[in-house]
């Protein structure tokens, strides 16, 4: 758990730094045609774990590598060991500098869903979408001048969970308050009644999707 914008702000500068090294790599071939932030949701997961293993070696850190771009990618991933190892190492060179000295949310923070078919998958991806603009627009930490676009992805998906539960605006507020207190403990300041408008916001769009059974 994070205890001061200091380490939330160091452990920023840690995933960019890892972002650079994965951008170079390009495991994928995408970022010559994709955003820059493509392999964001990879970072981030190989940011987590390392701050939450900070002795973790070379090769327990290529096979975890390994896991996150396969887990993401499947079969499309194919990459060799001994390059997965020298970025692994590049990634351990770059954490000695940092004191991330706490703990994050796993890094397969977004679930496996079984769709029945292409529109309900199309209309949960879009879902997804919309929470995650809100929720970047509201902010709470102050943090998407400087952090990814996905860096409260943990929290929404969080959130899209709980939606599931045919729950209250006033419930929502409330759950979206617990979620954002045990990722960022006392970071996590806001204004009165901002939860319940995040909450009616997020209802808002999910109840435009009422009845498509996700």
């Amino acid at each position: 758990m994070l205890s001061s914008k200091g380490k939330l702000i160091e452990l920023i500068e840690f995933g960019n730094e890892i972002k650079e090294i994965i951008n170079l790599w390009d495991p994928m071939g995408l970022t010559d045609f994709c955003p820059e932030d493509e392999y964001e949701t990879e970072v981030k997961g190989i940011r987590n774990l390392v701050v939450n293993n900070r002795n973790i070696d070379k090769k327990s850190l290529a096979q975890e590598i390994k896991n996150i771009f396969e887990y993401y990618f499947s079969n499309e991933y194919n990459s060799k060991q001994e390059i997965e190892e020298h970025i692994a190492s590049k990634i351990i060179e770059k954490s000695k500098k940092y004191k991330l000295n706490f703990t994050l949310p796993n890094y397969y923070d977004t679930k496996k869903i079984i769709f029945k078919n292409q529109k309900e998958a199309d209309i949960y991806i879009n879902l997804c979408i919309k929470i995650n603009k809100i929720i970047n627009l509201w902010d709470p930490l102050k943090i998407m001048d400087i952090s990814f676009h996905n860096e409260y992805s943990y929290e929404i998906n969080r959130i899209i969970e709980e939606l599931s539960k045919n729950i209250s605006a006033q419930d929502l507020a409330e759950k979206i308050n617990k979620i954002f207190k045990s990722s960022y403990n006392e970071l996590y300041e806001i204004e009165k009644n901002e939860e319940i408008k995040i909450a009616r916001k997020i209802l808002k769009v999910y109840n435009i999707e009422e009845g498509r059974g996700i």
